[in-house]
């Protein structure tokens, strides 16, 4: 068998390339002309839809200077979104604020569009695609909770998901998700070939990282006065579950007498009153902080100098703030359901969502037992490693080139 072999192939938009093979590996020159969905694309990411695009998108871009990149915005976009040379931006209107404008930007603009700009590929990191363009399309499905717990959204909303994501993923050449779970809840609920779906777990950035004692105490003094915190860090909505966290809290401080507040850190989104009416009536109101959307790289020094983060949802794809408090070293008490389990392993404590006594007793573990804290720590910056956004991009752009050598 040769060493070296080149093979000329056609795909099936009839786009001829070549491919050569050295030994086990082989290397792929083409130009790729790559249309992705900048809808969730922004200078400062809110989210983990709008995170995964930015990283991914950037890196993407960067990696591949022989590919042309077409990011299709909804809005008026900053020139720094244009990750290099290779990338161009295109403004399509409506912008999408509901569903309705969702679907006439989908289905009615983007046709037109790929009709003029002509792409191979179609990647949307956001997990809506367009069911009438007959270019290939990669679809990022981050999960698919809105069909196990549609209560979460708004009715609306709910509805559009619960309809057309299913349609999407027949519809899609490839679909990318962000852990196993996900993979099997998605093959399994939807009826699709499991090989269709490929993993690109999300990723952790890299200005995250421990802080020293000092560090950590001045930025304590200065959020909570000095005073030992727990934290979740999230969107405000009912699959974060964040009453059982605060009800938890306050068993915490009936049970031990210990001064920790509590930090909830994040936007609000939707259906929030019975968060809100806890927050109102707790009996320790003055120590539960409320700093609202915290800026990514300033999410650091807030994980850095926690106690612990308390991330217990209903249902997660992933859970970006379990693995970006692992990586700075914080201990992460978490749900053992759906995706969470797989990012935590056995570097996390497990708490059930439902029940607020067993997520006080994992708080009251990691303030009592002598070296839990310092073991978890340590073994969270060692589990966090596997989640880097490059990672992620390769993942992604593999999924890309097996639709485009299909």
């Amino acid at each position: 068998m040769p060493i070296f072999r080149l093979t000329f192939k056609q795909n099936a938009s009839g786009r001829v390339f070549f491919i050569f093979f050295k030994a086990s590996s082989y290397y792929l020159w083409i130009k790729m002309k790559i249309a992705i969905s900048a809808r969730y694309l922004k200078e400062k990411p809110d989210g983990g839809v709008a995170r995964f695009t930015y990283e991914v998108t950037r890196r993407i871009v960067q990696k591949n200077p022989s590919d042309e990149f077409i990011l299709v915005f909804d809005r008026n976009y900053s020139d720094s979104l244009l990750f290099g040379s290779n990338c161009r931006g295109v403004m399509l209107e409506p912008e999408t604020t509901g569903p309705l404008s969702c679907y006439i930007w989908h289905e009615k603009k983007l046709p037109g569009l790929f009709e003029t700009i002509k792409p191979d590929i179609f990647l949307s990191p956001d997990g809506v695609i367009s069911l009438r363009c007959r270019i290939p399309q990669v679809c990022v499905l981050h999960d698919i909770s809105f069909y196990h717990r549609p209560q979460d959204l708004p009715l609306l909303t709910s509805l559009y998901w619960r309809y057309f994501t299913r349609k999407f993923a027949n519809h899609a050449a490839r679909i990318v998700t962000v852990s196993e779970f996900c993979r099997q809840d998605i093959s399994s609920y939807l009826n699709i070939d499991p090989g269709k779906i490929d993993i690109a777990w999300n990723g952790v950035s890299e200005y995250f990282f421990p802080a020293g004692d000092e560090e950590k105490d001045n930025y304590r003094t200065v959020l909570s006065s000095g005073i030992p915190y727990f934290l979740f860090v999230g969107n405000f909505s009912p699959r974060k579950n964040i009453p059982a966290i605060i009800t938890a809290w306050h068993l915490f401080k009936q049970k031990t007498r210990l001064p920790h507040r509590l930090v909830l850190a994040g936007g609000r989104l939707f259906l929030n009153r019975k968060t809100d009416r806890l927050i109102r009536s707790s009996p320790w109101r003055s120590d539960i902080i409320l700093p609202g959307l915290i800026a990514h790289q300033d999410l650091r020094m807030l994980y850095c100098a926690a106690e612990a983060l308390v991330f217990t949802p209903w249902f997660e794809g992933f859970g970006i703030p379990a693995a970006e408090a692992m990586r700075c070293g914080t201990p992460v008490i978490l749900s053992p359901v759906t995706s969470l389990p797989e990012i935590g392993g056995d570097a996390a404590l497990y708490a059930n969502p439902a029940d607020p006594e067993e997520i006080c007793n994992a708080m009251i573990r990691i303030t009592s037992e002598p070296g839990l804290r310092e073991s978890l720590s340590v073994a969270g910056q060692t589990r966090s490693q596997k989640f880097t956004w490059d990672n992620t991009a390769d993942c992604v752009r593999n999924a890309i080139e097996k639709v485009f050598l299909k």
